[in-house]
């Protein structure tokens, strides 16, 4: 197995070509890991032997050690808004995939990311397959399904994105190109939300919110975890915290409401490219 680097800091995008590389078989398959989750690294490791794939671990980002991306946290604006401060397995994860974000704009190639504590299905290879196919203006998807409002958006080979009305939640797993990783990075100046949370935001960014139906990835829920430790210990919110995280939650609900409704005048009808 490979181990990654993490990538420098990308401001203007120079390497960032308008063709986008197709995805091939030698597709970058990244693994967030700290070096500290052992169990996890080999559990993932394992599965990749028996499934003939190669993954690269990527050293996640500790969220509880000083990091000079953690200058991006608008902690005003968070508390506003969320009526709490981040974790900090919140930020670690925050840095982790935005340092991805940038490999995947330098490398010029798309690139699937992974968090380490999931359960790869068989059927994974099966969208390996079918990514040749996958049209050019797919810059990325979720891989696992989730419990939430959609519609089937594109097929590709035995592939079937869903295009989400609501939040999907989670990270578990990606597919990514250098275009829709740049528009993340460029609107990302500012943390306020999880960044599983942000991805979703497809009116702020212009990635649009996809994902495999059935999935192919799930959580593995086999570790407890190190970079999202803490995760289920929140700290109390006061009555005025609560109220301003209700107002911006309401906010999010209209922001998903009016572009689901533009998105549906416009007519949007699924695309079979298979």
């Amino acid at each position: 197995m490979a181990s990654g680097k993490r990538g420098a800091r990308v401001d203007s995008f120079p390497g960032l070509r308008r063709a986008m590389t197709r995805p091939s078989a030698d597709l970058p398959l990244y693994v967030i890991n700290l070096p500290a989750s052992a169990d996890r690294r080999a559990s993932i490791q394992r599965q990749a032997e028996a499934l003939g794939i190669e993954v690269t671990m990527w050293e996640a980002v500790n969220g509880s050690i000083p990091h000079p991306l953690f200058a991006k946290v608008d902690e005003k604006r968070r508390l506003a808004c969320k009526g709490r401060p981040f974790r900090p397995g919140e930020i670690g994860c925050w840095a982790s995939h935005y340092l991805l974000w940038q490999q995947c704009v330098d490398s010029g190639r798309p690139m699937m990311v992974f968090e380490d504590d999931i359960t790869i299905d068989p059927r994974f290879l099966d969208v390996l397959r079918d990514l040749p196919s996958l049209p050019e203006s797919v810059g990325y998807f979720r891989l696992h399904a989730a419990d939430r409002p959609s519609s089937a958006w594109i097929r590709f080979g035995d592939s079937v994105l869903h295009r989400y009305w609501r939040s999907p939640l989670c990270a578990f797993g990606y597919y990514l190109t250098p275009e829709a990783a740049a528009k993340f990075l460029r609107h990302a100046e500012h943390w306020v939300l999880p960044v599983d949370d942000y991805m979703d935001l497809a009116w702020l960014h212009g990635v649009e919110c996809l994902g495999l139906k059935p999935g192919v990835v799930r959580s593995g829920h086999l570790f407890a975890s190190v970079i999202q430790a803490g995760r289920k210990a929140k700290p109390a919110v006061g009555p005025l915290g609560w109220l301003s995280r209700e107002v911006y939650r309401a906010g999010l609900s209209v922001r998903w409401f009016a572009y689901n409704l533009a998105s549906r005048l416009r007519g949007r009808t699924p695309a079979d490219n298979g």
